[in-house]
């Protein structure tokens, strides 16, 4: 295996006290030290490690216009030399956007895909357009995925927490770290998307095989509206985080999960002798997406996290 690849500091625990509640922890997964950062780095490795041992030369993902997943891959593609092809979800191109950006400066495929033809495209098709190919699902969601994320949930356990609360999309994490806890451990999911319910995430168990042995819940109404939606108040508090916490968040995933963390302790949802430990999933890429569209609500939080490149 690829001495790189072993190539790994976690990212450190910090503890937050400005949300009112003694024992809140974040495990800051955008402080991984490797060839990835977040909860890709998890998502990836075992992939990464599954092209090289089998000398598989490309590989085949999709995504959204603003991926976190296929702007990690392509670092990780690039790290490794391996060639990707990037099928997005689209209407049509913007070679302003700044994910786009990023993947066209590494040399990855692009390729733009009606939304009724990305939900068709699969594996079948990646093999059949790219022969010998790897593909890797939307989100990063696999096998080997979900293998990764047993080795967060050890990382976790070092903390001794008795609530871990992560942000979900395709719930792969989610979904790793239910299959890997042990039953005193409560895991509480953030979906980031609109109508996420608690049987799209015991279906996603279900494909994997997955029999949850911990407890676990979904707060599904802080999704601001749907998938990337906002507004005004979650601007200010992820302002007001970043400021007294020096930690960056991004608008899609840990922003509205630190938000939702923050309610439920206003309200008293959680004990005062409850350990939480907030995982922070990276992602911080997305930032600059909301910026090139929004700029007037989100330039100045861009400025904040990455500095005034002006």
């Amino acid at each position: 295996m690829s001495a790189l690849l072993q190539d790994f500091i976690p990212g450190p625990v910090q503890k937050i006290s400005s949300l009112g509640h003694d024992s809140l922890y974040i495990k800051r997964l955008d402080l991984i030290q490797s060839w990835s950062d977040g909860n890709k780095y998890y998502k990836l490795k075992n992939n990464i490690a599954f092209a090289l041992d089998n000398n598989i030369k490309t590989i085949v993902s999709k995504g959204g216009m603003f991926s976190n997943h296929l702007y990690s891959l392509a670092h990780a593609c690039s790290n490794f030399g391996i060639e990707l092809v990037c099928m997005i979800r689209s209407y049509g191109t913007d070679g302003d956007n700044p994910t786009l950006s990023e993947l066209t400066s590494l040399s990855k495929e692009i390729l733009f895909l009606h939304p009724e033809k990305y939900n068709q495209f699969n594996e079948a098709e990646a093999l059949r357009i790219y022969p010998a190919s790897l593909f890797i699902d939307e989100g990063g969601k696999s096998e080997r995925a979900l293998q990764g994320i047993h080795e967060l949930m050890d990382e976790c356990l070092l903390q001794h927490p008795s609530h871990i609360i992560i942000s979900g999309g395709t719930m792969t994490t989610a979904c790793g770290l239910i299959a890997s806890a042990p039953e005193e451990i409560r895991i509480i999911i953030v979906p980031a998307w609109k109508g996420c319910t608690k049987q799209f995430v015991k279906d996603n168990l279900n494909e994997f095989g997955i029999v949850d042995a911990c407890e676990w819940e979904l707060w599904p109404d802080a999704h601001w509206g749907g998938f990337a939606k906002y507004d005004s108040a979650l601007v200010s508090f992820m302002d007001s985080f970043t400021r007294t916490t020096g930690i960056p968040l991004d608008p899609v995933y840990t922003g509205k999960m630190m938000f939702a963390i923050d309610e439920k302790i206003k309200t008293g949802y959680f004990r005062k002798d409850d350990s939480i430990l907030a995982i922070h999933s990276g992602g911080l890429q997305g930032i600059k997406g909301f910026a090139y569209r929004f700029s007037e609500d989100w330039g100045e939080y861009e400025k904040l996290v990455f500095g005034d490149k002006s």
